[in-house]
């Protein structure tokens, strides 16, 4: 009896879940799978059928849509939640087309489609002290290289304090990985925003980022090259399927043939993407929460120790007194330390320096706690 009494508070539990819709955000500040997307849709498609001009319902019913596509690994279910994405656009147009969320959303569905640039540009004006058009606003500073109107917008994110502390910190640690006048290639927001940041903030502004999603803009990416003095040999990055994956295997190496002689490295968040990396792994030296892209062998082992021993910014792993926005995306960023505390580990294993290896083993057993690597991290130690 007590077992049955256990089952129905979880399933009330979970109901009552279903039925509260909840404020939602973006896979960069919290990672939800699938089911809770799916009942949150239900939970908001609810709100609209009883006020079908409630804009914030209908900016998180879009939003649920939005994340249930990029989350599912199936083209064809993502393109079709991409054609449901599209009905519920024009839906939102018949009831609410003078709010800010519905030209926020016209323009958020089109993925930086510049014909559209004219319901951002609608929403800002609507209400420029909204938060939700920011990133958005960062991107077209960037794209348009109007670096003081990046800057701009990344200041007012960290303002209106939307910016994980724990996040700049890494990305603190990755821009001091870098040479002077290096080129970074990152992939994604964690690995993007916070270093427009932390520039904005009069940090390492000699690195130039070129995040590789922008790059696929060809009239961004014909600008930035220009700049740089990169070949720009692909005249649509994000063409066909062939066209694309193409363009991926050849980008780092291209940036790399820069004229002006930029040192080039590939976060490790970038790293990871096979399609960037796959075809340069001999020319890739870990240099920290970074690769260097070398195409002769260098002293990596070096750069390491000085990273880790002199440069970075590490006491906030083991004493983060401040409040944390985003933990799990946190936790899942610094999984990136492994594998340079693992090599860097080894060699005070074998150099007999057994204070530094202590050290490193503190942070080891923080950085893998509860994650998947945790196991492997144990037993490595444990040789």
């Amino acid at each position: 009896m007590k077992r049955i009494l256990t089952v129905l508070l979880l399933i009330n539990a979970l109901w009552h879940t279903a039925q509260t819709p909840e404020q939602i955000y973006g896979n960069a500040r919290q990672k939800k799978n699938q089911e809770y997307y799916r009942q949150q849709a239900l939970a908001w498609k609810k709100e609209i059928d009883k006020n079908p001009q409630n804009a914030n319902a209908w900016y998180n019913y879009y939003y649920t849509q939005r994340n249930l596509m990029y989350n599912d690994t199936n083209a064809a279910a993502r393109e079709q939640i991409y054609n449901g994405i599209k009905r519920l656009i024009a839906d939102m147009e018949k009831n609410i087309p003078d709010s800010y969320e519905y030209n926020l959303c016209k323009w958020m569905s089109g993925g930086m489609d510049m014909s559209l640039l004219k319901y951002l540009k609608k929403a800002v004006e609507i209400n420029p002290n909204r938060t939700e058009h920011l990133d958005y606003m960062i991107n077209i500073g960037e794209t348009e290289r109007e670096i003081k109107d990046r800057e701009l917008y990344s200041l007012k994110k960290f303002d209106a304090g939307l910016f994980s502390t724990g996040i700049i910190y890494y990305n603190y640690n990755v821009l001091q990985s870098l040479e002077p006048n290096s080129i970074l290639v990152t992939s994604g927001d964690n690995d993007t925003y916070p270093v427009w940041l932390l520039q904005a903030m009069g940090i390492r502004k000699d690195v130039v980022v070129i995040n590789s999603s922008l790059a696929h803009m060809d009239a961004y990416r014909a600008r930035i090259f220009e700049e740089l003095g990169i070949p720009n040999r692909y005249k649509n990055g994000a063409g066909n399927a062939d066209e694309a994956n193409a363009f991926a295997s050849n980008f780092i190496k291209d940036v790399a043939a820069n004229k002006k002689k930029h040192p080039v490295y590939v976060a490790l968040t970038t790293a990871c993407d096979a399609r960037y990396t796959d075809s340069i792994q001999d020319k890739l030296f870990i240099t920290g929460l970074a690769y260097k892209f070398s195409n002769t062998s260098i002293d990596n082992l070096a750069l390491l120790k000085r990273n880790f021993e002199q440069n970075y910014a590490l006491d906030y792993l083991d004493k983060p007194f401040y409040k944390e926005l985003s933990p799990d995306m946190v936790k899942l960023i610094n999984e990136n330390y492994i594998v340079p505390m693992l090599t860097l580990y080894d060699h005070y294993k074998l150099s007999g320096d057994a204070q530094r290896q202590a050290w490193l083993k503190a942070k080891l057993e923080l950085v893998s706690r509860q994650t998947e690597s945790e196991k492997d991290v144990k037993a490595h130690l444990q040789d």
